[in-house]
């Protein structure tokens, strides 16, 4: 019997059973992150300079280059824009904890100047439910690891 492979070629196997382990530094946004996980409180960074508040926070400001402040946040917003999900595609850990669909939203946090994206959990399936103007809260998970999907948001009552 004749094998038209060549033995001596290096055999390649999947191994799938590596996990790759990596460790990210939040840097200057750090106490965001921490306050997340830890105290189930959102905050964002001020400019003491132009007085514009940052959401998702900075360390510097954007439009001056001011080293920002922190300042807490109610957790409350309006949605500014909004689209329903019906399949999580690269959402990753943001979407795990939410029924599909789920609506993806620009929210601008009372207090802010500027726009969080991020994920909203309709009180329904029927598409309508968050749309531009609806007010919206907080909601924290149970288990955080200090990341934005720590926390998502829902329709306020």
């Amino acid at each position: 019997m004749s094998d038209t492979k060549d033995m001596n070629a290096p055999l390649e196997v999947p191994y799938t059973d590596w996990k790759p382990e990596y460790l990210y530094s939040q840097g200057e946004v750090s106490r965001f992150f921490r306050e997340v996980m830890e105290n189930k409180r959102l905050y964002a960074s001020r400019c003491a300079k132009c007085n514009l508040t940052w959401m998702p926070p900075r360390g510097h400001c954007p439009e001056c280059h001011e080293t920002t402040e922190w300042v807490p946040l109610s957790g409350e917003g309006t949605v500014r824009s909004a689209t329903y999900c019906y399949f999580a595609g690269m959402a990753g850990d943001l979407v795990q904890h939410l029924e599909l669909p789920y609506v993806l939203a620009l929210i601008q946090l009372d207090g802010c100047d500027t726009y969080l994206c991020h994920g909203v959990k309709p009180p329904s399936q029927a598409m309508g439910d968050i749309v531009t103007g609806t007010r919206v809260k907080v909601v924290f998970r149970e288990e955080r690891r200090g990341s934005i999907a720590d926390f998502y948001f829902v329709k306020q009552s």
